[in-house]
């Protein structure tokens, strides 16, 4: 018996110095908060009544008195309880589902899938943007084909003469932290005014929407150039479906984007069902594991620990990210193949920009070495943009990953540098920032 209760006041000390360590992890913030000082307290009372209980006559009085000691105990938790909600501490799970109207996740008016990949609807984005339902700007510049295009994506008879260049991508091509008109493709069509540029990125999206989206829209347009912008992210975005985004507006009029799948661990890709959609609407949370998780989330004494946990969760998935396993791999592979292998039936030249955002920067990621392997490997010719940015010149201030002005500035002048002998030769190796397998 005292071999279990000095087990339990282990226990409570290890609890203690976790409490109190926490403060060293990579990504934590300095000074104690709630949730480690109750952690702390829990360790403390564990380890000094687990101490007291190896003590015979303490526990023939507990047996000897162990009503009034649960009478205690169940007050004690109650007066907690009151003062946490004296004090505002809200509760961990909200309340039940059955209080949310049935429709409130439907998908907005105005977003769509099909064949080109996930985009908008140009007929209801300006009722969209007129309420404020759209949060940027550039979501209200909509061709017809509901992509980020001052013009319509259709065939016309004076081509022969002009440059035409398709761009696919994500939230980089897209255009995302610049300024209108300042994106690395709104530079590209700045300085040459002569040439077509159609511009298929939409944020989000993978490169298994770039691979649809080019073939959809090469077959029309029948580009010289296909310069696709692949994002490092791209390696988790690629084994998610085109769909795995929602846009919808809540029971109370308000816009909302949620994911509608979750990567549980490499390679296992979970579709959320409207339980889980309910939980993300309230504070981002995963739906309760079980019945006792949710009843103990449903109380402000039982949240603390749930909140405290589910912090250090998130912080060790930004860190630390779900590992390149081969599964991941091979499925960016696949679509860079076939993208490589259409452009090469499509007789239109195929440029890879190697992008990064901040959350990918840390040397510790192996994503920016695997992207170059690939690129190797696929004998496709690139440009690195990654070592010509520079992290705190070119990049959107925090919360913000992706590239300021400055950054999409660059970028444009050294493609438009690219293309200008791109024009002549018709060969992407003259172009001295273009890395050639």
């Amino acid at each position: 018996m005292n071999i279990v209760f000095a087990l339990l006041a282990a226990l409570g000390i290890l609890m203690v110095l976790f409490g109190i360590g926490v403060d060293f992890l990579p990504g934590s913030s300095p000074g104690l908060n709630l949730p480690q000082i109750l952690l702390i307290a829990a360790g403390l009372l564990c380890s000094l009544t687990a101490l007291a209980l190896r003590s015979a006559h303490v526990r023939q009085n507990l047996r000897k008195h162990w009503r009034p000691s649960l009478v205690i105990a169940a007050a004690t938790l109650i007066v907690l309880e009151l003062i946490l909600a004296a004090a505002g501490i809200p509760t961990y799970f909200p309340p039940p589902m059955n209080t949310v109207p049935q429709p409130f996740y439907e998908s907005a008016p105005w977003w769509t899938c099909d064949e080109a990949g996930c985009h908008y609807v140009q007929e209801h984005v300006a009722a969209a943007c007129e309420s404020g339902h759209l949060a940027y700007d550039r979501e209200c510049v909509i061709n017809r084909q509901g992509f980020h295009d001052t013009q319509d994506f259709a065939a016309a008879d004076n081509w022969d003469e002009q440059m035409r260049i398709l761009m696919l991508g994500d939230s980089f091509t897209f255009g995302l932290s610049a300024d209108i008109g300042k994106s690395y493709v709104e530079t590209i069509e700045s300085n040459f005014p002569q040439s077509i540029v159609w511009n298929t990125a939409m944020h989000g999206a993978g490169t298994n929407q770039a691979l649809a989206s080019f073939q959809v829209y090469a077959p029309i347009l029948q580009p010289q150039l296909t310069i696709f912008g692949f994002s490092l992210n791209d390696f988790y975005d690629n084994l998610m479906p085109m769909d795995y985004r929602l846009m919808g507006i809540d029971w109370n009029g308000e816009p909302f984007r949620v994911l509608r799948y979750r990567m549980e661990s490499p390679g296992n890709v979970i579709k959320f069902d409207r339980s889980w959609l309910y939980y993300d609407r309230h504070d981002g949370l995963d739906p309760p594991g079980s019945e006792i998780e949710r009843l103990i989330g449903r109380t402000r004494i039982g949240s603390l620990p749930l909140r405290f946990f589910d912090a250090r969760r998130q912080r060790n998935l930004k860190t630390l990210r779900v590992p390149l396993t081969p599964a991941i791999t091979d499925a960016t592979r696949g679509y860079l193949t076939a993208l490589r292998d259409d452009a090469a039936t499509q007789d239109t030249a195929l440029l890879i920009l190697l992008i990064s955002s901040q959350e990918y920067l840390n040397p510790r990621v192996p994503h920016y070495q695997k992207a170059l392997q690939l690129m190797q490997e696929l004998e496709t010719p690139y440009i690195n943009t990654i070592r010509v940015l520079d992290v705190e010149l070119d990049y959107a201030p925090p919360p913000g990953i992706h590239w300021n002005t400055a950054g999409h500035q660059k970028i444009g002048a050294i493609l438009s540098d690219c293309l200008e002998v791109f024009q002549i030769s018709h060969d992407l190796s003259d172009c001295e920032s273009v890395n050639m397998p």
